[in-house]
């Protein structure tokens, strides 16, 4: 292959990449806010007992509100990594 040919196929990896690395970004993000909306839920829900003595609260909403803040963080803790890494390699290379 000449060199024209192989820029043309290195720039279609690298557009993937960075399309890659975009959407995971975004769904990192959405994930985090997930999570920061079901803590702002939790705290804004009303928990009460009722005659019964039954506790009615969304306890549930903590570990999915964790869970989704992690999920979030490694999403964006990964990608970073991997863009510096990358970042690094080309300049080396």
């Amino acid at each position: 292959m000449n060199n024209m040919t192989e820029k043309v196929i290195q720039d279609g990896s690298e557009t993937k990449k960075a399309r890659y690395n975009m959407i995971t970004s975004i769904i990192g993000g959405v994930l985090f806010l997930i999570g920061v909306m079901l803590f702002i839920i939790k705290g804004l829900s009303v928990e009460y007992i009722d005659a019964q003595g039954i506790l009615h609260e969304n306890f549930f909403l903590i570990p999915l509100g964790f869970a989704s803040i992690f999920c979030g963080l490694i999403l964006f803790i990964t990608i970073g990594w991997r863009v510096i890494l990358s970042h690094f390699r080309t300049k080396e290379g």
